[in-house]
């Protein structure tokens, strides 16, 4: 054993400069390979981030229908018709709808600070609060103290039009943990609103009309007399993104105004797609030739072995020793190559890559590391191969290539 390692080294020794560059520029190779495999990924969570992952992209907003050259305010049948027509046109699209409420009068709290509340559907709670909203819970970064009282006006309906005198105090808890940015803000001048559940809304236009919700809503949508413009908006959430605009148009065709923020996405889709093609073909075009470069070079290097060898197969070396005495130097090779690429790839995809660290490490690194281990089967098991079993007299056969 000692024999054989020592020998090996000797040999070792006499590798010529151009099997040491090609080494080095097959490493540089790899290096670059695994760069820009950590750059593709940087840029496909930067895209997961922007797009995939952003709540914004998948939302279309509804604000108003148009009707014979009128424009009304969206009522409580809108969502459900605007359901249906989708269903009707494309059923494959999976989408949740959410009415965004409103009292849009002020109500003050004690300290004469006014608030606009906003109700918000359980299907659009969780871009507030992703545990959900709580009854009699104001959801807004502007509030101040765990808890706020406001003087809820008790609105009366009359001939003459609408009256109030009386007020009812009701008491909330304040919760200031609300999302910068929200779906229901995308379009809005004032991004700080307050925000409450459905039921806590519900609760309010009970109290302050003195009437069951059902027949709010009844009343509402046959002839609004209220005075208030209850559903302010309507959204609606697409899972899929490049459905997106699909549902846009259906809606739009329809009489609903939209807004919504990510149009175009087969020009974008097709995009990605030309960039992930052309970025993989330049990886294995590179990986290609440096890989073939390597196996050249290895093969021109064990040429170059061949008195080596039938110098060993002189002394009674057998094929299976003078095998193992060059395997061990390939495999010795390749072994340093794979940590110290191994390495490169851990400082890169630290450096450059802001989540899954080591999800990506592993990926890169077995992206690597697998095709490595094959070229070094190659070299190792078929061209050692072809060497060792020549004879004697072939193997020292004067060869001035690479000498």
């Amino acid at each position: 054993m000692k024999n054989r390692q020592y020998v090996s080294r000797l040999i070792l020794k006499k590798s010529s400069k151009f099997l040491n560059i090609s080494i080095a520029l097959f490493a540089f190779s790899l290096m670059l390979i695994s760069l820009f495999l950590t750059s593709f990924f940087n840029q496909y969570l930067q895209i997961k981030r922007d797009f995939l992952d952003n709540s914004n992209i998948h939302i279309i907003e509804i604000s108003v229908f148009n009707e014979e050259q009128m424009t009304r305010e969206l009522n409580f049948s809108d969502l459900s018709n605007i359901k249906s027509l989708i269903a009707s046109t494309k059923p494959h699209i999976n989408v949740s709808g959410i009415n965004l409420y409103q009292l849009n009068f002020g109500i003050e709290d004690n300290n004469d600070n006014i608030y606009f509340l906003y109700g918000v559907d359980d299907a659009g709670a969780r871009f507030i609060d992703a545990d959900g909203l709580e009854k009699d819970v104001l959801y807004s970064k502007k509030l101040i103290g765990e808890k706020t009282q406001l003087n809820i006006p008790i609105v009366k309906i009359e001939d003459g039009g609408l009256s109030s005198n009386d007020i009812i105090k009701v008491d909330f808890v304040n919760n200031t943990n609300v999302p910068e940015k929200t779906p229901f803000t995308l379009y809005e001048t004032v991004s700080d609103q307050t925000y409450v559940s459905f039921l806590t809304y519900k609760s309010l236009i009970e109290k302050i009309y003195n009437i069951p919700w059902d027949e709010f809503v009844r009343r509402y949508n046959k002839e609004n007399e209220f005075g208030i413009q209850a559903i302010y908006k309507i959204y609606l959430y697409i899972d899929d993104i490049k459905n997106v605009e699909t549902v846009a148009k259906i809606v739009n065709d329809n009489g609903y105004a939209t807004n919504f923020t990510f149009k175009s996405f087969d020009n974008f889709e097709n995009s990605i797609k030309n960039t992930i093609f052309i970025s993989a073909f330049l990886i294995f075009i590179v990986f290609l030739f440096t890989s073939s470069y390597i196996v050249l070079s290895f093969n021109s290097y064990l040429k170059v072995q061949q008195k080596d060898m039938g110098i060993l197969k002189h002394h009674r070396y057998s094929n299976q020793r003078i095998k193992k005495i060059y395997s061990s130097n390939v495999n010795r090779i390749f072994i340093l190559m794979s940590v110290f690429i191994i390495i490169f790839i851990f400082a890169i995809t630290y450096l450059l890559l802001s989540e899954d660290v080591i999800k990506y490490f592993i990926i890169i690194s077995t992206s690597v590391l697998i095709p490595l281990c094959i070229i070094n089967r190659i070299i190792s098991c078929i061209l050692l191969n072809k060497y060792v079993k020549l004879d004697i007299l072939e193997l020292t056969k004067t060869n001035k290539e690479f000498e």
